[in-house]
Order: structure tokens, then C-alpha cells, then sequence
């Protein structure tokens, strides 16, 4: 038991709590868009009531690392005339930026641990009596040393509890020296790495995507991967003025682009029943963002820069092998990005009503410790079982967001592209900037505390709740009172036609009668 504490102190000193959480994440992300292509396929065949992937493993299990198998034994193609650095560049620019984006993302909050430290050999007191005595007056300059010492050895930086107790101690050996032990408090985000401008950096990553998407269809030598590539460009700059502006509401509501204290802000009640979550203040923001999300990811119906029936494949249409599944690969990634953005913004991220304290209760009754969640700071936890069992919740969330990717598209038709910008700028973008006036407006008649496990008043919530409402009628009127100047469809009269008008509506077949 002794080596088992004694290993578990030195991982707990050495390696960083984000190295471990950076290993998991990444590989449980690359396994699920593996596991999303299968789940995609299910969910096209629930739709079209079929039965879909069967026959590779139980329940066709194993049909992903077929897919897999596939591409790797694939010819690996490649056009002649193409740009052969940018023919091969462009999907793993895709890849990596994808990748890279979720180094932000909140998995289970807050975690709080204690570590201790020798650092008798660093100031001297492994052979001075003296030294170690004085290691234990709290004023002293030994003192004062040692507890630098062990801060310099936090495997996570400076991230001392303020106000948190730190003991020193000085233990005689029997050969004579001393050990000079320091026990000190300290705290981590469970993320890769926490930044302020955590939902910043993540939409600037994602943005970069569509690079490798141009460099793709323009290094093809292909017209219409060319045009794919061109198409994506315009899905872009038109689709990330208005989940910019949505993502905007959310951050004057809070005063922060930190989404791990998104997610701590939300793990509160309003009227001790409601959870604070976003989606339930903000629900036209919600959608709004989920619309611009589709279109982030080149989701139907906004993947017009992949259409078949116009561009045989778009960008990708001369990839093949390992090439094209990097593409692939990236579409889902990037959908696992999104949805969990969306779930630590409007679901709560991490947090689920009363599961906390039931992982508390379960941890204390089967291991006899003390675990607990922060009551002032609901994300600030002592246990690493509630950690995960967060990360689990907001992994569900991000699923079931996905979830309503693949309904969509196997639901609603894509639409052309004229139409697509049309959406973006005649609806979206102004419907996007009234949600961020009005939202401006509640919060400053309305502020709220900006602490930290803080969530917002429920005056400001009932106020941003009436402005969507108010934000909705407004722009369903404008619509119906503002002259349309664009007929969808319309027909061209096409002069020496036969068919100069629709014959229709055309009258009811006889049928004759039966002999």
C-alpha cells in the first residue's frame, strides 16, 4: 500500500493532471467520429425504414474499422495536373485545425487535490536541526522558502487555493537529517487548458477549416472542385457573422469567453427548480446557432459545397483513400466541436440536476471519503469520480446534438445556393443582431453578480426570455409587411415554346367503366 501512495504522489508531482485529460479526450474523440459514420448510417436507415449496417460484427459493430480497412487498401488516386504539396496538405489541414480545437473545450469543472512535497534537500535543512525547526514558524524566511519551492513543483503552475491552508512540517530522520514536508492546496480545470478566451480561440480554429477545404478544390485542377471550394468560401464569411453575434449574446450575459465558467455559471436553479441553463432564456439564440453550426460543418442542407447533383462530389471529388477519409473524418470532428460548444453554452455543459451530490453520496458510502461539490462554486469538486461522471454528461449532450445533425439531413432538402446567402443575410444576420441589442438592453436594466458559480438573476432570465419573444414577433411581422423582391421559381416565358402556359390545373381523368 505504501509504493501504491508513494506512486500516486510522485504522478500526482510530476506529470500535469491536462497531459492524462489531453490522452483521453483525443482518443475518445477520434473513436467516436469512427462510431459517428456507423451512427449515421443507422440513422438513415431509421429514417427511410430500412435496416441498415448489419453484417460486419454483432449489430454491424465492426463496420466502422471495415470503412477504415477500406481506405487504407484503397488506390490511392491522384489526378494528373494537380498541385501535388496542395493536393495532399489540404485534408490534413483540416484535420489538425479540427483536432486543435477542442483544446478548450469544459469536461467536468473544477478539480481540487492535495500534494506533498520533501523539499528539505532544496533549502538546505536535510543535515540543519535548526532549518527545520524554523521550516515550521509560519513568518520564517525557511518557511516562506519552502512553500515557493513546492509551488514551483505544482505540476499545474501557481494554482494554489487562495486561502486555502498550507502546513509545513519537519520530520527527524534516524540517520540524523530531516525531511521539510509541504502540504499544499490546489486547484485544476478538468480541460486541456483553460484560457479566458476559450470560445474565441475554438471559432477562430474552426474558421481555419475552410482553408483546407479552397486549398483542396483549387489544387484538384478540377472546375467543379474549384467551384465547391468557392462555394465554401461564401458559406463561411456568411454563416460566421451570425453564430458570432449569437456566441456575442451569450458573453455579454456572463462577461467572460470562458466556457468552463459558462458551464459553473449555468450548474444553478432558478427558483430552486429551473436549472439555469441558457437554452431556456436564450431559446431563438439557440436555434439561431444551431442553424449556423450546420453550415459551419458543410451539414445538409447547407452543403452546397459537396452537392452531387450540381458538382459531382465539390472539393472532394478527386480525392480517394486515405485522402478523402481524412475529409471525412474532419466533417465529423468538427460536428463533435460544434455540438459540444452548443451544449456548454445553452445545455449547461457539464451539469445535470442532482447528479453531483448523487455521485458524492455514492463515492462516500462505497470508499469512506470525504467527497463534495463546492455549494458557494458548483463546479469545484474533490472528486475525480464526479469529474468523469461530468464528462460523461456533456458527452451525452454532444451526442444528442449530433443526433439532430443526422435527422436533418436525412429530413430536409438542401436548398440552392442563391438561397443559402439569402437565409444568411436577409434573415439570419439581422435577426442576430437584434438578439444581441436586446439582449445588451436586459442585461444592463438587469445585471447580474459576476462571480463565479454565480448563475444569472432570474429577472434577467425572464427579460432575455420576453426579448426573444418580442425579437420573434417583430421580425414574423417585418416579414409578412415588407414587399418580397424575389419570386422563388418563378416561371420564363420562352418565346416559340409550345408550352407557353401550365395546363394545369388539368381536368379529372375518366376512367372507363368496367365491363
Amino acid at each position: 500500500m505504501d509504493s501504491i501512495h508513494w506512486a500516486i504522489n510522485w504522478v500526482q508531482t510530476h506529470i500535469p493532471p491536462w497531459l492524462f485529460i489531453t490522452v483521453v479526450i483525443h482518443f475518445a474523440i477520434l473513436g467516436t467520429v469512427a462510431y459517428l459514420i456507423l451512427l449515421e448510417r443507422k440513422v438513415a436507415s431509421w429514417v427511410q425504414d430500412r435496416i441498415g449496417p448489419n453484417r460486419v460484427g454483432p449489430y454491424g459493430l465492426l463496420q466502422p474499422i471495415a470503412d477504415g480497412l477500406k481506405f487504407i487498401l484503397k488506390e490511392d488516386y491522384r489526378p494528373r495536373g494537380v498541385d501535388k504539396i496542395l493536393f495532399t496538405g489540404a485534408p490534413l489541414v483540416m484535420i489538425i485545425v479540427i483536432i486543435l480545437s477542442v483544446v478548450t473545450l469544459p469536461w467536468g469543472g473544477t478539480k481540487e487535490s492535495t500534494a506533498h512535497w520533501d523539499v528539505a534537500s532544496y533549502i538546505g535543512a536535510e543535515t540543519s536541526g535548526d532549518l527545520a525547526v524554523q521550516a515550521q514558524e509560519a513568518d520564517s524566511p525557511v518557511n516562506k522558502q519552502a512553500i515557493a519551492l513546492a509551488k514551483e513543483h505544482l505540476p499545474v503552475g501557481d494554482a494554489v487555493v487562495e486561502g486555502a491552508p498550507i502546513h509545513v512540517q519537519s520530520v527527524g530522520r534516524p540517520d540524523g537529517t530531516y525531511e521539510v514536508n509541504v502540504e499544499l492546496t490546489y486547484r485544476y480545470p478538468f480541460q486541456i487548458t483553460s484560457l479566458n478566451t476559450g470560445v474565441l480561440l475554438i471559432l477562430a480554429l474552426l474558421s481555419l477549416a475552410v482553408y483546407g477545404v479552397v486549398i483542396g478544390g483549387w489544387a484538384s485542377n478540377n472546375k467543379y472542385s474549384f467551384l465547391g471550394g468557392l462555394r465554401a468560401t461564401a458559406n463561411m464569411i456568411s454563416y460566421e457573422i451570425p453564430m458570432g453575434l449569437a456566441v456575442l449574446c451569450i458573453v455579454v450575459m456572463f462577461g467572460t469567453l470562458d466556457l468552463n465558467e459558462m458551464s459553473a455559471r449555468q450548474a444553478q436553479y432558478w427558483a430552486g427548480v429551473i436549472p439555469a441553463w441558457n437554452v431556456f432564456c436564450q431559446p431563438i439564440t439557440f436555434l439561431l446557432f444551431l442553424i449556423c453550426i450546420h453550415a459551419e460543418a458543410n451539414r445538409a442542407p447547407f452543403d452546397l459545397a459537396e452537392a452531387e447533383q450540381e458538382l459531382v462530389g465539390g472539393y472532394h471529388t478527386e480525392y480517394s483513400a486515405m485522402r478523402f477519409a481524412l475529409f471525412f473524418l474532419a466533417e465529423y470532428a468538427g460536428m463533435i466541436t460544434t455540438s459540444a460548444i452548443c451544449a456548454a453554452m445553452f445545455f449547461g455543459g457539464w451539469h445535470f440536476p442532482g447528479l453531483d451530490r448523487l455521485v458524492c453520496w455514492i463515492v462516500n458510502i462505497t470508499t469512506h471519503t470525504n467527497a463534495w461539490v463546492d455549494a458557494t462554486n458548483p463546479a469545484v469538486t474533490n472528486s475525480l469520480a464526479v469529474c468523469i461522471v461530468r464528462s460523461l454528461v456533456i458527452f451525452t449532450k454532444t451526442l444528442l446534438i449530433i443526433f439532430v445533425f443526422m435527422w436533418v439531413r436525412w429530413s430536409l432538402p438542401r436548398v440552392r445556393f442563391d438561397q443559402l446567402m439569402m437565409i444568411a443575410w436577409k434573415a439570419l444576420i439581422p435577426l442576430s443582431l437584434a438578439l444581441l441589442m436586446a439582449t445588451a438592453i436586459v442585461v444592463y436594466f438587469f445585471p447580474g453578480d459576476p462571480a463565479a458559480g454565480v448563475a444569472i438573476p432570474g429577472k434577467q432570465a425572464l427579460g432575455l426570455l420576453i426579448a426573444n419573444g418580442v425579437v420573434l414577433a417583430v421580425a414574423m411581422i417585418l416579414s409578412l409587411l415588407v414587399p418580397s423582391s424575389y419570386e422563388t421559381n418563378r416561371p420564363v416565358p420562352v418565346p416559340g415554346s409550345r408550352y407557353r402556359r401550365t395546363p394545369l390545373p388539368a381536368s379529372p381523368r375518366k376512367v372507363p367503366a368496367a365491363v
